[in-house]
């Protein structure tokens, strides 16, 4: 009995071992544990600075003056600079130096309303208007032989590490020949340069030297903003670093991103944008908008491509500021952005020609994602347009969200489409396919107009309307969904 209880005491002390070597084991990485970390030595952000200095010195040149063959002496010196058809001229040295710590590119420009400290400086603008800079060419040379390469402004591209300093540029200033009567008796004294800084592909970062290489010039001023694009030899992005005013046109062979960056660009008598070339308007901080300030004008006009992926539209709140806030008469996408229209009877988008005959002339209208707020009209594609609608909100407290008119051709596959007071859609054009979407309207989703050509209705959720009226137009093989709704005009 004795060896017995021993021999059972042994096997529980065994166990009970057994047990705490597994209590051991299955407690180990609780008990034991470590951490090591290391410092990052700093973190420091770069600096773009840029700065016009002279030939010689380090000191900022605010005017380069022209100079003149035998300007050394004293006799060539007392002689007045005159411009005529044929003639050159040379400004004085400058070097262009690189203040900050991060490479940049740079490219410069003749401010063609020659303004110096608030003044015009010379006499250069004649009583019709024109311009002693309207027949002047200007080039950078790198030399004062006459013979030297020149390189029209507009295509010049200055490259400088951190802390360097260019050599010595000059800009050669060519009357066209073709000038005439009309220029005499002007003078030109010097010309204001602006340098317009980007960084440039220089810095490396953990993968290459190409994170910089979509850097956006800076924009403070319409008319930097204009000459900028007019001079542009290529593909160019512009970054507004302050609000703007002023009317602003891309010309036809132009091709521009524009970022708003949460700033505004008043528009001045004419549309606020007017784009003939080739337009991409961005708004990487948000709330940037483009406003139109005077009536019968639009925040944006678009008689060419244009892209939209951000930005507000709006029109400026003055008394008779009525007319639609963005036209289409090209090719257009909207990707974001929100377009405004709370007053006035015009339509806060316009597809198209509003009662006129474009003859074979067409606009395309693609949305993809956009949020539309308007007064009594919202979208209206009109005589030539064509939409197709894929996404984001049409929303109208007044009569519809979308009227498809006249020959208007409209595709919706989808997107929320509402009127707070009438129908969510009216359709009176040649052709309209709804495949998705939802739309609400308290008299109904859609409305089609005795003269409409061709309605087919595929898909898509509709508030207040009714099956007969709806599957009407459904194609065979298709049925018509209907929201559910305490209305009494609900019967499906």
């Amino acid at each position: 009995m004795t060896k017995t209880n021993n021999k059972k005491a042994l096997l529980s002390s065994a166990f009970a071992l057994v047990l705490s070597v597994a209590m051991l084991i299955g407690t180990t990485f609780a008990w034991f544990t470590d951490t090591a970390s290391t410092g990052v030595n700093k973190i420091v952000s770069g600096n773009l600075k840029v700065d016009i200095i002279g030939e010689t010195s380090d000191s900022h040149i605010s005017t380069l003056k022209f100079t003149k063959a035998g300007a050394e002496t004293d006799a060539g010196a007392a002689e007045e600079i005159l411009w005529e058809p044929g003639c050159r001229y040379l400004t004085e040295g400058f070097r262009i130096a690189n203040k900050g710590n991060l490479a940049l590119k740079w490219k410069a420009q003749v401010n063609m309303n020659n303004i110096i400290n608030g003044k015009v400086e010379g006499s250069t603008i004649a009583k019709d208007g024109k311009s002693l800079l309207d027949v002047i060419d200007f080039y950078v040379v790198t030399s004062t032989d006459e013979n030297a390469e020149a390189v029209a402004i507009e295509n010049f591209v200055g490259n400088l590490k951190k802390t360097e300093t260019s050599e010595v540029y000059y800009i050669k200033g060519v009357m066209q020949t073709t000038a005439g009567n009309d220029y005499q008796d002007l003078t030109l004294d010097g010309i204001t340069v602006t340098v317009i800084a980007a960084q440039d592909t220089v810095e490396n970062d953990s993968f290459d030297n190409q994170y910089d290489k979509d850097a956006k010039y800076p924009i403070v001023a319409m008319d930097t903003l204009q000459e900028l694009i007019n001079n542009a030899a290529e593909p160019v992005s512009v970054k507004l670093e302050g609000n703007i005013a002023g009317s602003l046109t891309v010309p036809q062979d132009k091709d521009v991103t524009l970022d708003l960056n949460g700033f505004t660009l008043n528009g001045g008598d004419s549309h606020a944008i007017l784009n003939r070339g080739t337009l991409c308007i961005k708004d990487s901080s948000g709330n940037g908008k483009i406003v139109a300030s005077k009536a019968n004008t639009s925040a944006l006009r678009n008689v060419a491509d244009c892209v939209i992926e951000g930005g507000i539209f709006t029109r400026a709140e003055a008394e008779g500021n009525k007319w639609h806030t963005v036209e289409n008469f090209g090719n257009m996408t909207f990707n974001g952005g929100k377009v405004i229209a709370e007053d006035g009877q015009s339509f806060a988008i316009v597809n198209g020609w509003n009662y006129i005959d474009p003859g074979e002339q067409k606009a395309t209208m693609t949305i993809n994602n956009i949020d539309m707020k308007a007064g009594p009209n919202g979208l209206k594609n009109c005589t030539g347009g064509t939409l197709t609608m894929n996404g984001g909100t049409l929303h109208c407290t007044g009569y519809w969200g979308l009227s498809n008119d006249s020959t208007g051709i409209a595709t919706i596959n989808g997107g929320n489409i509402t009127s707070d007071s009438y129908v969510a859609i009216s359709n009176g054009g040649a052709k309209m396919e709804i495949n998705g979407g939802t739309f609400t309207g308290p008299q109904g989703s859609l409305y089609v107009q005795t003269y409409a050509q061709d309605t087919v209705v595929k898909g898509g959720s509709y508030k207040n309307e009714t099956v007969d009226f709806m599957q009407k137009y459904c194609p065979s093989g298709y049925t018509c969904l209907l929201y559910t709704s305490p209305s009494p005009r609900d019967r499906g």
